[in-house]
């Protein structure tokens, strides 16, 4: 039987955590009563070891909000939980593309996957960065967060099968149009450039545009764009300084809104269903304040990014009224195009898709009550 999923955050999710925190409180009071009367210890003689896998250095955003705060709880609760903490940051235990077997094969027991770069195995974990969905970090993380829990659709049709299971989701909205070499102040400016992409969705808007896509790391954008391997990137403004794209990026769109880019720090649902209760408790609280911490930087340091874009040169070329209406047309076929390909195999996307929309409207509203 599996256990109860964590809590999710918000009002509706604050109901599901309080429901939540009283099962594994049940749970933990009789593993604790079940030890008292066999006389065992009520922690093992060895310590769970638990490798958490990171691709994110800790000057982004997410390495210093969600990762630092998730990494400093369980530092401080979880050795009297049994556990020992062992943290690689900057992809020593592999790649991007390399977390669910990084989760699968043990190497880690904790790993930030991120659906763009494994499309062919998480394909519908790929639906938060379709075009055209909300420019709100808080927002589209607990969304993704919401049909990411076990018992959903995307949980027990892919995230289970590929020993996944979501703690917590960091969400990169506010995808723009960039380019080493050419002013991208329309759709039509795309035509014919090869543009470097995350894969999964950014790559379907690629085509879209008329662009020739490249999948790739950003790590790897810098080289890229100034041999001319490239010509421009879809990416966020959030993640160009990190990677000092800012000194070979000329142009970029303000305002496109072309996508969003996903990460799920994940635990092996294997390991998660062998976790004592306490154990299970102190990952969800770690989680919790990881998921609220990280949005809010999230937020906080787009208009800073595009900011220090524009000190270093980058001409940021706003989507006008005129144009918005032909950036915005883009999103409806990708996502329609999306749900048709992943249907064609036997995925059940529309009905995820449903689900993310449906949790996304959930989600503003109750971010919407907490702006008020």
């Amino acid at each position: 039987m599996r256990r109860p999923p964590r809590p999710i955050r918000g009002t509706a999710r604050r109901t599901t955590a309080r429901r939540a925190a009283s099962t594994v409180a049940a749970g933990l009071s009789v593993a604790i009563a079940a030890t008292a009367c066999s006389g065992e210890p009520d922690t093992p003689s060895e310590p769970l070891e638990i490798r958490v896998a990171d691709s994110f250095a800790a000057t982004h955003p997410i390495g210093r909000s969600g990762t630092t705060d998730f990494m400093e709880i369980l530092r401080d609760t979880a050795p009297s939980a049994g556990m020992e903490i062992v943290y690689f940051d900057s992809g020593q235990l592999g790649k991007q593309r390399d977390m669910p077997a990084v989760l699968r094969t043990g190497i880690a027991q904790i790993a930030a996957v991120s659906p763009a770069y494994v499309g062919t195995q998480l394909p519908l974990a790929n639906v938060g960065d379709l075009p055209g969905f909300t420019q709100d970090s808080c927002v589209g993380g607990d969304a993704m967060l919401e049909i990411m829990q076990p018992g959903t659709t995307l949980f027990e049709t892919e995230l289970a099968p590929q020993d996944v299971h979501p703690l917590w989701v960091a969400y990169i909205p506010g995808y723009e149009a960039m380019s080493g070499a050419f002013p991208v102040d329309s759709v039509e400016a795309l035509h014919g450039k090869i543009m470097r992409s995350t894969g999964g969705a950014a790559d379907r808007v690629v085509d879209a545009a008329g662009a020739a896509g490249v999948s790739m790391p950003l790590g790897d954008m810098y080289e890229a764009i100034s041999r001319g391997t490239v010509e421009g990137t879809l990416a966020s403004p959030l993640s160009i300084t990190p990677y000092s794209l800012e000194e070979v990026i000329q142009y970029s769109t303000d305002g496109a809104n072309l996508g969003s880019f996903t990460v799920t720090y994940s635990v092996s649902d294997t390991v998660w269903n062998e976790m004592t209760p306490e154990q299970q408790a102190v990952l969800a609280e770690a989680s919790e304040v990881a998921q609220d911490s990280v949005c809010r930087e999230i937020n906080r340091s787009m208009d800073e990014s595009k900011q220090a874009m524009r000190d270093a040169g980058v001409q940021m070329i706003e989507v006008t009224d005129a144009e918005r209406p032909h950036w915005e047309a883009l999103a409806a076929p990708v996502r329609e195009s999306w749900v048709e390909d992943l249907e064609s195999i036997g995925l059940p996307a529309r009905r995820v898709l449903d689900d993310f929309t449906a949790a996304l409207a959930r989600a503003e509203s109750e971010h919407g009550s907490e702006r008020s």
